[in-house]
């Protein structure tokens, strides 16, 4: 049987948005009759093959609190993973590399630079400058731009999770485009709006970091009238009330103005995330449509809010304008400012429960038609073939 290793630093088997991206290409390739290995940095394995869903997978995080072992064990990750490629896996048919140190680029085109295996790099994101204190000279950005833009060559092949990347990668080597996708027939869908019968609850669930314009979705909220925000619930997860104050330059006077809509849970588990954003009638998400990382990336938590049934609002950044139709399965801002959120906002509440009954149902129809990785078959097979 071929054999497929994907190797990744993200929190596999379903611990962040990139695990559950790599678990999906996992199963196409398990679909395709290749034996899948996930070498990954999710919860401890204690260096254990285990199995998810039909896939093998081993971590290496260690199982210590120790700060410093585990310090240790993230700088030697790159070292880990490709000794154990070498040592056990080197006769894998395809190598897919996803969300890793450029040493791992390094490492595995030397290993295989003089044979036929094939070797993918699952590209997701380019970085821009604008999103670092240091800008460009922020380590982070430094690495994404140089596998970007220096160890990707003609040796290798690209699954691009947007046009923008394809145009990038389609210049360099085989490329093929596969968006955010995920086991869509797995994950719950809510057809019914919240279960709160006189408010409208809208959620933001993410780690919004400089990429997301939280700042600029809580002062569209606070653009509402009084009589408005006190038939709404706005549920804030992933960060804390301090970190919106210093790391989303939120005023406390804002927080204040909205205590009577506004709940903070802060860090949640995917799964408790997930559920708010089931129970909620819609879902936010504000990006700088003009930067580079907006138009290269694909924001997975609108297709997690369109198989969960909740129509999202949103600006059109990425390729979202390729799946969304306004008032039909979300409801698209004009831009990304504060006031673009309030107009949308206002429209959204102005929504009939009839409106948005029909919007959750094509919500969920768009995540099963598009987002589905059962979808995307044939994408993979051309890239593999020789």
């Amino acid at each position: 049987m071929a054999k497929a290793i994907i190797l990744t630093e993200n929190n596999y088997p379903c611990g962040d948005a990139g695990a559950i991206r790599q678990h999906a290409t996992a199963k196409i390739f398990k679909e395709l009759g290749y034996a899948v290995t996930v070498l990954g940095y999710g919860k401890s394995t204690n260096n254990k093959l285990l199995d998810f869903d039909g896939v093998y997978y081993v971590s290496f995080r260690p199982n210590t609190d120790n700060k410093i072992i585990r310090a240790l064990f993230r700088a030697t990750v790159s070292w880990r993973m490709t000794r154990a490629l070498k040592k056990s896996y080197r006769d894998a048919d395809v190598i897919l590399l996803a969300d890793v140190h450029p040493k791992t680029f390094n490492k595995v085109s030397n290993l295989y630079k003089h044979s036929n295996n094939i070797l993918i790099h699952d590209s997701v994101e380019w970085f821009s400058p604008e999103q670092f204190k240091n800008g460009e000279k922020s380590l982070s950005y430094k690495n994404r731009d140089r596998i970007n833009t220096a160890l990707i060559t003609k040796r290798w092949r690209v699954i691009a999770i947007s046009t923008f990347l394809e145009e990038h990668f389609s210049k360099i080597c085989k490329t093929e485009r596969i968006p955010v996708i995920m086991d869509v027939s797995n994950i719950e869908y809510n057809p019914k709006t919240s279960a709160s019968n006189s408010k409208k609850v809208f959620s933001y669930v993410g780690s919004p970091g400089k990429k997301d314009y939280l700042k600029n979705i809580i002062e569209g909220f606070e653009l509402l009238s009084v009589e408005i925000r006190e038939n709404i619930i706005f549920n804030v997860v992933g960060v804390s009330y301090q970190q919106l104050i210093d790391t989303c330059e939120v005023s406390s006077k804002t927080l204040n103005e909205l205590k009577g809509c506004i709940n903070i849970f802060g860090r949640l588990s995917h799964d408790e995330a997930i559920k708010i954003v089931r129970e909620s009638d819609y879902t936010l998400l504000l990006r700088d449509e003009t930067l580079r990382y907006s138009k290269a990336g694909f924001p997975t938590k609108i297709v997690e809010s369109l198989a969960s049934g909740t129509p999202p609002i949103c600006n059109f950044s990425s390729d979202l304008s390729m799946y969304l139709v306004d008032g039909k399965n979300s409801i698209i801002a004009n831009g990304h400012s504060s006031h673009d959120v309030k107009n949308a906002l206002e429209r959204a509440i102005e929504s009939t429960r009839d409106e948005s009954l029909k919007m959750r149902i094509n919500a969920r129809h768009t995540a099963e038609k598009c987002f589905d990785y059962t979808k995307y078959f044939a994408q993979m097979l051309n890239l593999i073939k020789p």
